[in-house]
Parts: structure tokens; C-alpha cells; sequence
């Protein structure tokens, strides 16, 4: 990350990098699982395979699978609205985005090559926007 001299703190180019980074990875996700609902929604059939626990792969099988078009519609307008809020009310939206990355941790150890890094911008950018909106 870019510091500056005094503060070793990341600069403001480096935060709203973070930020249009995390907006268009859940907006460009939200048209991803669209295109999928719509097209081959079969595709999430061993998605949570991998999960840690039972109760998660049943709930993937018995909740999800059960209707993939309508689950993999409203992961997309979670994801969108999770951009939205990223733009609207930044604090909120880096709260759903821990929380969206904390509970993809369950489906497993692959995920978590994905999630970890992807946290390690995501709460120093969260613990940011709270301190600095608190003092405007």
C-alpha cells in the first residue's frame, strides 16, 4: 500500500482504490450470478461440497439447489445492493462485505485462499471508514 512520510498511513488513493475495487467485484458478481440463474443454473451443484460442515452442504443441497434460478437471483441482488451500499453508506457496506466474506468461509479451505486476502482490505478499509467518519 501507498503510505505517506508522516503517518505510515494508507493514502487516500490507496483507500478509494479498496473501495471501487470490493464495488466492482460485488457489481460485476451480481451480473455474473445473474447470467448463471439464467442460463445454467446447475452450475452451483458442488459448490458447497468442500464445506466444513454437514449442515452446510445439506442447507446448500436442500435450501439452494432446491430452486437454483431463484437462490443465485437473490445472491446477485445481495451482491448488488452490497456495492450500493459500498457507495451509499460505506460503513455498512464494508460490514456486509466482512460479513458476505466471513460466511463464505464455511464452504471450505478453497474459499479461504480467496476470502483471507480479500479481508485483509477489507476490515483495515472497514476500521478506516469508521474512524473517519466518526470524526467528520
Amino acid at each position: 500500500m501507498t503510505t505517506t512520510d508522516t503517518t505510515q498511513v494508507p493514502s487516500a488513493t490507496t483507500w478509494r482504490a479498496i473501495l471501487w475495487g470490493f464495488v466492482a467485484l460485488f457489481g460485476s458478481g451480481a451480473g455474473v450470478h445473474t447470467f448463471l440463474a439464467l442460463t445454467t443454473p446447475r452450475s452451483y451443484d458442488g459448490f458447497a461440497d468442500a464445506a466444513f460442515f454437514a449442515w452446510t452442504r445439506d442447507a446448500w443441497q436442500n435450501i439452494f439447489m432446491a430452486h437454483p434460478s431463484v437462490w443465485a437471483l437473490f445472491l446477485a441482488a445481495g451482491e448488488l445492493t452490497i456495492a450500493i451500499l459500498l457507495v451509499k453508506v460505506r460503513v455498512l457496506g464494508y460490514l456486509t462485505v466482512v460479513f458476505f466474506h466471513l460466511a463464505l468461509m464455511l464452504f471450505g479451505w478453497g474459499f479461504w485462499l480467496w476470502c483471507v486476502p480479500a479481508l485483509a482490505f477489507a476490515v483495515p478499509a472497514a476500521r478506516h471508514t469508521f474512524r473517519t467518519r466518526r470524526r467528520l
